[in-house]
């Protein structure tokens, strides 16, 4: 038996100890994802648990009714942006990239898979698009990027004092290209949407989400630093690049935690890597369309900054971010 489908069985066999009763109505949020090395173990590891997900939903919950699938940028080829041509804006109606890279997104895997699985039942999925998510989690998540700029704008004042400028981690062209950031609690309700009007929204539709107007960094960044009481200004080739910053100056991050009562270990748990490719090496236009989001009934926006404050706000209240 394949670890997946032992998985699978030790799953169901531990929610079938549940106290069986008529149907209850309930609604679980649950998003998974295990990184690897190379492209091909991503794409079977990724699409085998999302397997193992839908059967083991199957099994012991035969009325269910709809299946979320949360993918993103990838599904455009903004990982290969050397490779494929990206066309912002992005549409939803815009073909898979071609080959060879088609076969190194495991987004297009997971929604054949869901396609296929879906045939003949009473089930039906959606697929969401978030850009890059802005938001908070009690834990580890390898994509934090707000929880990673917090730390940083932090480290920075403490080193440099409250009032320092604070050049843009990226490059300048960086700095002027579009993009749509997506706030989580946007993201969530839209997955809540799509999940309460499948007959809007399922037999695989596919929709993009993000905060609402298109932004830059220009934009954001100043207004990003002036909530930490810093400067922000562009890119500075004479400055210290953000990545060889934290490491040199990870004692401040240390005495803040020391100070505050914060997870001293934090600074080493954030995966800058992440932060470093959507900062400076995502420097190309790739703002999203959402007219398909918007023609099924979801209006909801957010100011971009607005959505980072709120989630700094909760890493405070959870003592991952030092009192402002």
């Amino acid at each position: 038996m394949s670890t997946p489908f032992r998985t699978y069985f030790s799953l169901v066999s531990s929610v079938c100890r549940l106290t069986p009763g008529n149907y209850v109505q309930i609604t679980e949020h649950n998003a998974a994802y295990i990184p690897k090395d190379d492209f091909e173990s991503l794409k079977t590891v990724n699409t085998d648990l999302l397997e193992v997900a839908v059967r083991a939903v199957e099994k012991v919950s035969p009325k269910f009714e709809v299946f979320i699938l949360q993918t993103g940028g990838k599904g455009y080829g903004l990982e290969f942006p050397k490779e494929v041509n990206i066309s912002p804006p992005l549409k939803e109606t815009h073909p898979r990239i071609p080959e060879p890279w088609a076969s190194k997104i495991f987004y297009y895997t997971q929604y054949d898979l869901l396609k296929d699985l879906s045939k003949g039942k009473k089930w039906t999925f959606t697929e969401i698009r978030p850009d890059g998510i802005v938001g908070f989690v009690p834990g580890f998540n390898a994509m934090n990027m707000a929880q990673g700029i917090g730390i940083y704008l932090t480290m920075f004042k403490e080193v440099n004092g409250a009032g320092a400028k604070v050049p843009f981690p990226g490059h300048e062209h960086g700095y002027h290209s579009t993009h749509s950031d997506t706030f989580q609690d946007i993201l969530s309700k839209m997955e809540i949407y799509a999940a309460m009007n499948p007959d809007k929204c399922g037999d695989g539709g596919v929709f993009n989400i993000a905060d609402g107007k298109t932004i830059t960094w220009a934009q954001v960044w100043p207004k990003l630093c002036e909530h930490f009481n810093l400067v922000g200004g562009g890119p500075d080739v004479s400055a210290t690049p953000m990545l060889e910053f934290v490491k040199k100056n990870k004692q401040a991050w240390i005495d803040v935690a020391k100070k505050h009562g914060l997870n001293e270990k934090l600074i080493d748990e954030q995966v800058w890597g992440h932060v470093h490719f959507m900062m400076v090496d995502f420097d190309f236009d790739r703002q999203y369309d959402l007219s398909h989001a918007r023609s099924v009934g979801f209006m909801e926006e957010i100011d971009t900054v607005d959505g980072y404050i709120q989630s700094w706000d909760r890493m405070r209240a959870a003592k991952l971010l030092p009192p402002n």
